[in-house]
């Protein structure tokens, strides 16, 4: 008995760690989102949830302050928050080592206070793609059910670490956590230019099937023709014609427009990409240089 009450007040201690970590965030009718520090000056919430962009406050611990949006990304959920004062931030787990079974509690606030909801982690996968281009280094999925509040909410293991922040809007019926690195490189866009920028090529395109022998010599079966091209935009200056059949881009088939999409994340902007295209039946590569949309 003595343990399992010895384990009942370490996870008591590691809610009491995490209190001043986690937020309530003022932003609409109903206080329906909670906040997790991530700067010293930064909390990351859930974008959905703020219904105005002025006026907004936060409940740090039984303190309510200010706070300023710095920007929102509306393909992750995420928003920036800013108040001038220092926080209390999280240590973090490394999502390469977590494993399915492990204890996860989700920790969010509401005016009424802390609250905690433990279950486990039940599914850990590899990459995956959030939005148009919002790349995601690991699944992380707990058996906790969306509730409200808890949009915006941290997911910390048994010590206390941060495993992510919880979204109830990337799955229906699952609470998906999105790990420290997506959320800082969200975090470190909306900071350095108030959204998150992506890449364009300049183009409209729609799926086409590829002849069958560039099929079995490329090993994919459909291309994206080319439907229009941008004047003055980064596919006309590369070269690229109505007609043409996209095939990769920078080394990455594109069978289908969101494949398209989610090459071009932010990280290609100003980079010289190899584009390969087939061009009344020949194969051609020519080179492009996406822009910021």
């Amino acid at each position: 008995m003595s343990t399992i009450t010895d384990f009942s007040r370490d996870l008591g201690d590691a809610v009491a760690k995490a209190a001043t970590s986690v937020v309530a965030v003022h932003g609409g009718r109903c206080e329906t989102a909670s906040g997790v520090a991530w700067t010293d000056n930064h909390i990351v919430t859930a974008a959905h949830a703020l219904e105005r962009e002025t006026e907004l406050e936060v409940t740090i611990g039984d303190e309510r302050v200010p706070a300023t949006l710095v920007g929102a990304d509306q393909g992750s959920d995420l928003a920036v928050l800013r108040v001038e004062r220092k926080l209390d931030l999280f240590p973090r787990v490394d999502a390469q080592a977590l494993r399915v079974g492990e204890l996860a509690l989700a920790l969010s606030r509401s005016s009424r206070g802390l609250r905690a909801r433990v279950g486990i982690v039940s599914r850990v996968s590899g990459e995956w793609r959030l939005g148009p281009s919002v790349r995601v280094e690991r699944y992380v999925e707990s058996d906790i059910g969306p509730a409200p509040g808890l949009a915006g909410s941290a997911l910390v293991d048994a010590s206390g670490a941060l495993i992510g922040v919880n979204a109830t809007g990337v799955m229906r019926g699952v609470l998906v956590a999105l790990p420290g690195s997506a959320v800082s490189r969200v975090v470190d866009a909306i900071t350095a230019h108030g959204h998150v920028r992506r890449a364009k090529l300049g183009v409209a395109v729609e799926r086409v099937e590829l002849p069958e022998a560039v099929a079995e010599r490329r090993g994919a079966r459909r291309g994206l023709i080319v439907l229009g091209v941008a004047k003055g935009g980064p596919a006309e200056q590369g070269g690229l014609l109505l007609g043409d059949v996209i095939l990769t881009l920078g080394g990455q088939a594109v069978e289908r427009v969101d494949e398209l999409s989610s090459a071009l994340d932010e990280g290609k902007i100003g980079q010289a990409l190899a584009l390969e295209i087939l061009r009344a039946g020949s194969e051609q590569t020519l080179s492009v240089k996406p822009e910021a949309r």
